[in-house]
């Protein structure tokens, strides 16, 4: 696995505690981040969707699909981040906005809020955007539609 690969997963993943996790399975998320595009997960036992994927479901499932998701949707709440994570600190300056947009079918996620003229409005329409770091990690952020 790349430094690129882990460094995502330790930036973005707070519930992946050690680079042991990593799997095969996450290159295709990372490759698609690359591609422009956004992959999710949904359990084949349950059908609970996950993005950021996941690989194993809380019900137990171990066999999830994988599926495209339009990174457009609504801003479904914001704040202000005044003390950026460690993983990330290097990459922001804070304070900043981070927003969480749902996405089709309910999918939520959070994300750094980029590209504002005016303050954020919930319900105004948003989308979820690559982006490669300075470091070389990829990331993503939310941006006015």
């Amino acid at each position: 696995m790349s430094e690129r690969e882990m460094g995502f997963v330790v930036e973005l993943s707070s519930d992946v505690k050690n680079k042991q996790r990593m799997t095969a399975e996450f290159k295709k998320f990372i490759a698609g981040l690359e591609e422009g595009k956004f992959l999710a997960t949904k359990c084949a036992s349950c059908g609970k969707k996950f993005m950021p994927p996941r690989f194993t479901c809380p019900c137990g499932g171990k066999d999830l699909e994988w599926f495209e998701v339009n990174p457009e949707g609504t801003l479904y709440t914001w704040s202000i981040v005044h003390f950026a994570p460690d993983g990330i600190a290097k990459q922001v300056n804070v304070p900043y906005p981070l927003g969480v947009i749902e996405l089709e079918d309910g999918l939520k996620l959070a994300a750094h809020l980029k590209g504002l003229t005016t303050k954020p409005k919930v319900g105004m329409k948003v989308k979820v955007v690559p982006q490669e770091l300075d470091n070389g990690n990829m990331a993503y952020f939310i941006k006015p539609a």
